[in-house]
């Protein structure tokens, strides 16, 4: 991305790290670092990055109400200075290889930069991430949470062939990739962002997961009539993926599911009022902090004793 990106510093204390991560999450960072106390300065430093198109005048005005509002609940909240910079595009990889290390997820996969060369455990198939400018990387608890609920998944498939997937919203294609490396027949992931898509093709070249994993550039309208899917996960907000709902439904083999995340916890009643109203139930429930994750499946296919799709 040629004009860089948009970076966004506030200092928070150990009460409060956690809940600014996640607001700056909400309101559509890409990623974020953080940086322990140090020398000249008692907090923990967040810095979180936003597209260069970014509303952040406005995106700065409301995390200092919410800085307001965590003092008010009588939570510490650091020195309150907010600063904003712009940042080249060619740094962005500098600061990545500084703070994106290799994570385990789930019982099977560990989450890795491409320039990290150490060996993994062998119970642990290694998912390579470069994140370039989009979000996914498996730190934020929504794209860990999706994993885990893509993982418990595809260990309970029994069918002869692996799941079909969809991926709403792939950004870095790091959920496509992971159902590639988990053993799903086909994967097919779209993106609105042309700039995600590239990058999540080359992360597919990263894992040889290209004979298995397709992108489209595009939403569900870009899938062709007629195509089903066992496992839809969508890791997009609350107001993104209202609307889509439907779609998806049409899109789920009977007794498919779809693996819900990017929610806040508060969002709840919202979302599963739409999900009810588009002929969703709700199946598990999954939350970390403030967000939340949910496996829903449709009304008609659900089946609370039959096996998992595709046995």
């Amino acid at each position: 991305m040629g004009e860089g990106y948009i970076e966004v510093g506030v200092v928070g204390t150990t009460e409060t790290a956690e809940a600014l991560a996640d607001f700056l999450f909400s309101e559509g960072a890409l990623g974020l670092v953080t940086e322990d106390p140090c020398e000249g300065r008692a907090g923990i430093l967040i810095r979180a990055s936003f597209p260069p198109a970014s509303p952040i005048t406005q995106v700065v005005v409301r995390l200092a109400d919410y800085q307001r509002e965590l003092e008010a609940l009588g939570l510490a909240w650091g020195d309150g200075h907010i600063e904003v910079r712009t940042i080249p595009s060619e740094d962005w990889g500098k600061s990545w290889k500084q703070h994106f290390r290799p994570l385990p997820v789930g019982r099977r996969l560990v989450i890795a930069p491409p320039w990290e060369t150490g060996r993994f455990p062998e119970d642990r198939l290694a998912v390579r991430i470069d994140p370039g400018m989009s979000f996914g990387t498996g730190h934020h608890a929504t794209t860990r949470m999706c994993l885990e609920a893509l993982e418990a998944f595809l260990d309970q498939w029994r069918g002869d062939a692996g799941p079909r997937v969809l991926d709403v919203g792939t950004g870095t294609g790091i959920l496509a990739i992971a159902a590639g490396v988990l053993g799903a027949e086909r994967v097919v992931a779209v993106d609105t962002d042309p700039e995600a898509c590239a990058g999540a093709m080359k992360n597919l070249a990263l894992n040889h997961t290209r004979d298995r994993v397709q992108v489209l550039h595009g939403g569900v309208e870009a899938l062709r009539p007629g195509m089903r899917f066992d496992l839809v996960v969508a890791n997009l907000d609350t107001r993104s993926l209202r609307p889509v709902l439907n779609p998806i439904k049409t899109l789920l083999a009977p007794q498919g599911r779809l693996v819900a995340s990017g929610i806040l916890v508060e969002e709840e009643e919202t979302l599963s009022g739409a999900a009810r109203a588009a002929g969703f139930r709700v199946v598990t429930r999954q939350s970390d902090g403030e967000w939340l994750c949910l496996t829903l499946t449709p009304e008609a296919g659900d089946n609370r004793s039959a096996p998992p799709p595709g046995s």
